[in-house]
Order: C-alpha cells, then sequence, then structure tokens
C-alpha cells in the first residue's frame, strides 16, 4: 500500500505519471480535471519561479565571494611589502645599536647619574611649584584637590623640613591648606550654601581627620539655618496657595530630603538628633503651609486649593519614605480635613451671600414696579439651588479620582469629608435659607420698611423648594457621595418641614402686613371724612379704594400662584340688621373667627388672611367711636359694600358677613338712637360715585 502511494506522489523518485493520469480520469470530472490542470500548471510556473530566484541568488553570492578573494590577494601582496621594508628596518637599527654600543660603552654610568638627576632636578622643580599650583586650584575652588595634593607631598617634605628652601615651600604649602580648610569650614556654616557645597565640604573636613562631632554640629546649625532661609522666603514670596505649595516642592522640601540624605550617609549612628532639627523646621513649613490654606476666602478657588493640597500630599508621602522615621501623614490628613471643612464653609457662606443679592434684586425689582411675582421667585429659588449644585461640584474635586489623598482609606477622609458635605454644606444651606427668611420676617434693621410682596415672594420660593427643589438636591448629594440613610444623616422629611413651616410664618407675616397697611389707610381716610348732615348718599372713598385694593391684591396672587381671579357670584341670603336689638341678638350667635388658621399656598387662603386683618381692624376703629343717627347709616352703607366685595374673593364668605356683622354691630352699640337704612336702598347707594363734600364740615368726632 506504501509503494502504491509513492507512485502516485509526485515529489517521489518511484512517481508513475501514467498512474496518475488513470487515477485524476477516475475519480475526476471534467471540470474537476481542468481545474487539477491549472492548479498544476500555476504550481508549476511557481517553482519555475523560485527556481530563478534561487539562480540569481545563487550568481550574486558567487560574484561577492570572487570580489573578497580579490581583495585579499591584494592586501595580502601590500602586507608583504611592508613586512619586507619593516625588515630593512629592524635590520638597520640593529647595526646602529651596535655602533652605539661601540662608542658610549665606556660612560654608561655617566649618562645612567645624568638621568637620575634629571629626574630629581625635575621632582624639585614641581616641589618649588606646588604654593603656585595650590594657589592656582584654591582660586578655582577645586578643594579637593588642594587638599590631595598637600596630602600627597607633605611626606617628602616633611623629610627635609630642615632644609631652608623646603621649609619655606612647606609653610606657603600649609598656609594654602589651611585657608582651604578654613574655607570648607566657612562653606559648611554658610546658609545660603547649596546643599551639594556642603555635602561636598563635609566629605572633604571627614577625608582630612576633622573632628567628626564637630563637623556634624556644623552640619545641622547650617541645615536648620538653610531651612529656615527657606521658610522666610517662602512665608514672604508667595502669590496664592498653589504658589507657595509649588516653591516648597522646588526648593524647601528638595533640601530637606538632601540634608538627610547626607547626613545619613556621614553620620548614620546620630538619626535622632538629625530628625528632631528636621521636625521642627517641618512643623514651622506645616504650619505655614496651614495659615495659607485656611486663609482661602474664596469658594471659587476650590480647584486651585485641591491641587495644592494633592501635591502637598504626595510630597509629604514622598518625604516619609526617603527618610526613614519621618513622617508627617497624619498631620496632612488632618490638614486635608480641615481645609475640606473650611471649603465647605466657604461655599455655605457664598451661598448665603448669592441668596441675599437675589433678595435685593427682587426688592429692586418691586420697586421698580416688576409685575411678574411668580418669575422672582422662581430666580430665587434657582438661584439657591444653582449656588448649591456649584458648591456640590467644587467638593467633588476632592474625591476626583486624579486626585492622591482620595484614596486614602475611607475611615481617614471620604468617610468624613462625605458627610459634612451632606450635613454641613447642604443641610445647613437650608438651614440659612430659612433663617434669612426669618430674619426678613422680623423686620429688623434695612429690611426693615420693605414691600410685603417680597415676603410673599420669599415665601413662595420657599414652599416651591421644599416641594421638590429640596428632595431633588439631597438626594443629589447622597448620590454624588454615595451616602446612605444608616450613616447618621439628617432625614429629608426634616429639612422639607423647616422649609415648609418658614414659608408659613412668611406668608403669614405677608398677610399681616399687607392687612395693616390697607387697614390703616381705610381709617384714616374713615376719620377724616366729614360729618354727615343727612342720610349717606354712596359709599365712602375709601372704603371704595379698600376693595379696589383688595382686588389688585387678589390679580397678584392669581399670578403668582394661579387660580380664578373672576370673583365668584355671592348671594347674601341672611335676615338683614334693622334694629339695635337685632345687632345684639347676632352678636350673640355670630361666628368665632380664628385668625391662626394654617395659610395654604392658594389665593384664596391668602386673600382671606388678608381679609381678616383688615376687617379686624375696621372693627376694633368702630369701637373706639360714637356715631350718630347718620353715622350709623354710612357704616351701614360701608359694611355692605364691603360684604359684597370681599365675599367674592375669600374661600369662605362666612368670615367676611360675621366680621361685617361685627362690625355694623358695634356701630349700632355706640349709638343712642340708631335707624338702619332700608335694605332695598342698599345697593342703590353702594352704585352711587361718591360725593365731594366741603370740607368746613369735617369733624375728628366720629359720628
Amino acid at each position: 500500500m506504501s509503494s502504491f502511494g509513492n507512485v502516485l506522489d509526485v515529489t517521489k523518485p518511484d512517481f508513475d505519471v501514467d498512474a496518475y493520469v488513470v487515477k485524476l480520469l477516475r475519480e475526476k470530472s471534467l471540470d474537476g480535471l481542468v481545474k487539477e490542470e491549472e492548479e498544476m500548471v500555476s504550481a508549476v510556473r511557481r517553482l519555475d519561479s523560485d527556481v530563478h530566484q534561487i539562480v540569481y541568488e545563487n550568481y550574486n553570492k558567487f560574484l561577492t565571494a570572487t570580489n573578497t578573494v580579490r581583495k585579499i590577494q591584494d592586501e595580502f601582496t601590500q602586507l608583504d611589502s611592508e613586512m619586507k621594508s619593516l625588515s630593512q628596518s629592524m635590520s638597520s637599527i640593529s647595526s646602529l645599536i651596535g655602533s652605539l654600543d661601540g662608542v658610549l660603552g665606556e660612560k654608561r654610568d655617566d649618562i645612567l647619574q645624568l638621568g637620575s638627576s634629571y629626574k630629581v632636578v625635575n621632582s624639585l622643580k614641581h616641589i618649588f611649584d606646588l604654593p603656585h599650583v595650590l594657589q592656582s586650584e584654591f582660586d578655582d575652588r577645586n578643594y579637593g584637590e588642594v587638599l590631595r595634593m598637600f596630602k600627597l607631598a607633605e611626606e617628602s617634605l616633611d623629610q627635609y623640613k630642615d632644609v631652608p628652601t623646603v621649609q619655606s615651600v612647606l609653610q606657603k604649602s600649609k598656609k594654602i591648606y589651611d585657608m582651604t580648610e578654613n574655607q570648607l569650614m566657612d562653606q559648611l556654616r554658610n546658609p545660603a550654601s547649596g546643599a551639594e557645597l556642603v555635602s561636598e565640604a563635609v566629605d572633604l573636613l571627614l577625608t582630612i581627620g576633622r573632628d567628626e562631632d564637630e563637623v556634624q554640629k556644623v552640619l545641622l546649625k547650617c541645615s536648620e539655618q538653610s531651612l529656615r532661609e527657606d521658610l522666610k522666603e517662602l512665608s514672604t514670596n508667595h502669590s496664592d496657595v498653589l504658589d507657595l505649595v509649588d516653591k516648597a516642592s522646588e526648593s524647601f522640601i528638595p533640601n530637606l530630603t538632601l540634608i538627610a540624605t547626607t547626613h545619613d550617609r556621614l553620620f548614620e549612628e546620630k538619626r535622632a538628633e538629625l530628625l528632631t532639627v528636621l521636625r521642627t523646621e517641618m512643623n514651622s513649613l506645616h504650619a505655614l503651609v496651614s495659615k495659607v490654606f485656611l486663609s482661602s476666602s474664596d469658594a471659587k478657588d476650590c480647584s486651585i486649593v485641591v491641587r495644592a493640597l494633592d501635591r502637598y500630599f504626595r510630597k509629604i508621602s514622598t518625604c516619609r519614605h526617603v527618610i526613614p522615621g519621618f513622617d508627617f501623614l497624619p498631620l496632612t490628613i488632618e490638614l486635608i480635613n480641615a481645609v475640606s471643612k473650611h471649603e465647605i464653609d466657604l461655599s455655605l457662606t457664598r451661598i448665603k451671600e448669592e441668596l441675599r443679592n437675589a433678595l435685593n434684586e427682587v426688592r429692586k425689582s418691586l420697586i421698580n414696579e416688576e409685575k411678574d411675582l411668580s418669575a422672582l421667585a422662581n430666580k430665587i429659588e434657582q438661584v439657591f439651588v444653582h449656588q448649591v449644585k456649584t458648591a456640590l461640584a467644587n467638593l467633588l474635586l476632592f474625591t476626583a479620582s486624579d486626585v492622591t489623598f482620595a484614596n486614602l482609606p475611607p475611615d481617614e477622609f471620604r468617610q468624613s469629608f462625605a458627610l459634612n458635605a451632606h450635613e454641613r454644606l447642604l443641610v445647613q444651606a437650608f438651614h440659612k435659607f430659612a433663617e434669612l427668611g426669618d430674619e426678613y420676617e422680623a423686620g429688623a434693621g434695612e429690611i426693615r420698611f420693605i414691600d410685603p410682596r417680597v415676603l410673599l415672594v420669599f415665601a413662595v420660593a420657599l414652599q416651591h423648594l421644599s416641594n421638590k427643589s429640596a428632595v431633588y438636591l439631597l438626594n443629589l448629594c447622597r448620590e454624588q457621595f454615595s451616602l446612605s440613610p444608616e450613616e447618621g444623616l439628617t432625614d429629608i422629611a426634616v429639612v422639607t418641614s423647616e422649609v415648609k413651616t418658614r414659608a408659613q410664618k412668611l406668608v403669614r407675616c405677608y398677610a399681616e402686613k399687607t392687612g395693616l397697611s390697607m387697614g390703616e389707610t381705610l381709617i384714616k381716610g374713615c376719620t377724616m371724612l366729614v360729618q354727615p348732615s343727612a342720610t349717606p348718599s354712596s359709599v365712602r372713598a375709601s372704603v371704595r379704594r379698600l376693595g379696589e385694593d383688595m382686588a389688585a391684591c387678589d390679580s397678584e396672587l392669581a399670578s403668582l400662584l394661579g387660580g380664578d381671579t373672576k370673583p365668584k357670584d355671592t348671594r347674601v341670603n341672611r335676615r338683614p340688621i334693622t334694629t339695635a336689638l337685632d345687632a345684639a341678638r347676632d352678636s350673640l350667635w355670630c361666628e368665632r373667627i380664628d385668625f391662626h388658621l394654617q395659610i395654604h399656598f392658594n389665593r384664596a387662603s391668602i386673600i382671606t388672611a388678608v381679609v381678616k386683618v383688615v376687617l379686624k381692624i375696621f372693627i376694633e376703629s368702630i369701637r373706639l367711636q360714637t356715631y350718630s343717627k347718620f353715622g350709623v347709616e354710612q357704616v351701614q352703607v360701608d359694611c355692605y359694600y364691603l360684604q359684597r366685595c370681599l365675599a367674592a374673593l375669600v374661600s369662605d364668605e362666612v368670615v367676611v358677613n360675621s366680621m361685617v356683622d361685627q362690625a355694623l354691630s358695634s356701630a349700632l352699640k355706640r349709638c343712642q338712637d340708631p335707624v338702619l337704612v332700608h335694605p332695598s336702598r342698599l345697593a342703590q347707594l353702594c352704585e352711587q360715585p361718591p360725593a365731594n363734600r366741603p370740607s368746613s364740615q369735617a369733624s375728628s368726632l366720629g359720628y
């Protein structure tokens, strides 16, 4: 079977063409045979190309080898001629030596003595030139070369120190040597000397045998002075905290590490003294850096502060590895935590300042007759939201992936920082916002006489914030800083409740101030009216003005809070008061008015609170006067007008009906002979325009 396979294998020597063709005709179709032929033709062409390529390469190699052989042959020919020339030269030299030996043989000893004398003279020349050479090296500050050359010559010169000339050379050289030693000590003591010069001086002084303890103490003192000079320069020459850290990284810290390395190399057994000096100076640097970090007053510089803090942390970490036993990392971590708290406080301060600015702009807008109260409320809310989000974004820089100290164990930085971001910044921001509301409610100082609408806009902004934005900001903070409620966070409901409480106080303060302002205007108009000498012919102007002011107030509330501004239809389905007895009886059964009900943030609830205050003032002013017959009639007309105007605005017209009845009842009780206008005439009188009466009939005694 194996032999049959060899017959059909084209690569074997015993390949049988006929058998292979028969096999192909039996197994393959016409298309298969055509394809087989194409493949064989392609293979033959490929093999033919490979053979040509191999022949070409071999031919090139043959040509190269031929050239190489020819070149070697030429070189050997040249070498042969050079060897012949060398042989002739050697023969000539040998003959010359033989001739010289015959001539100089008798004076050999003299020649040897002359050579020895030359060496001695040459050595003496160098000895006499030694002071000049040493001085030249000293002038060039090659102190190491001065010391080396003197030490080499000193032993030889000491043997001939009795010779005056040698003694003079030795004295001059010793003087230069002493100058060099003193210069090295001065270089060691000079704080302005660089670390490399100091290291060189220490090495040379120890090499010449200077007292080790003395050199070590001078080195420490010099190092201390050098570090203090660096600190002095840093404290007076920096533009910001990043510049300070960069300069400290370029001067103080490298100087400190080089001093430590040099000292450890030369005085390894005295590390304790070195560490004491280094810790003292490093404490000074840390105090300076901490002071500059904590003196930052602009929250916008947070990115610069984080970069500087990260560089400082990396440098201190490097020092810990370079200088064994020198670990300032705990203090640096404390500084990181302190700086992060400081930046949180700055952000909180900025939020409060921006809120004050926004409220001042709202006040100015209302002074300039700005009508869009809704836009003003949204502006206050958006300022708060924007400032809080900006502050959170700045604080996230402390936990960025490229910040080295962000990778500290969570219990050393990240955990407390995240908690401070939530509690110290966000929760306190809401608290400060609420406190600002308390300030506006109290109305002290420059905000004592503000437009009551500022309180309304402020209250609406707080209400909107508590309904939606507060929850959004709190959840955003927890998500960004990976916080969970189990970590002792202030509950969201507590925050929103505080904000809602302040909103409720502000809207109540708005209702009271607005009602007080309208009530005072009403009372002034009533007390300055003329004494009626006949049955009233219309509603008093101040009462009509009150109705107009109430309608304007209602329109503003509707634009701010939404709701129907069209007055609702009211029908007075109650028995009218016609006598003083009716008034006394109705006063016993009138509705009790609660002035401390919660005010809801809708048009009807707020306008109801304002109406309560106005009508209460109206009632109390009536109770302070006595009335004539016509005065009671005028009060009746005014009350009917107020009831008809105000009942359509409030959420519960019973409040208006009850308080109007109280006003009329109070007037009836303060008249000796009260007679009321017939109910059929009241509507007609309310439609009449106010009459202009002569001021000569004015009276301040009431009716």
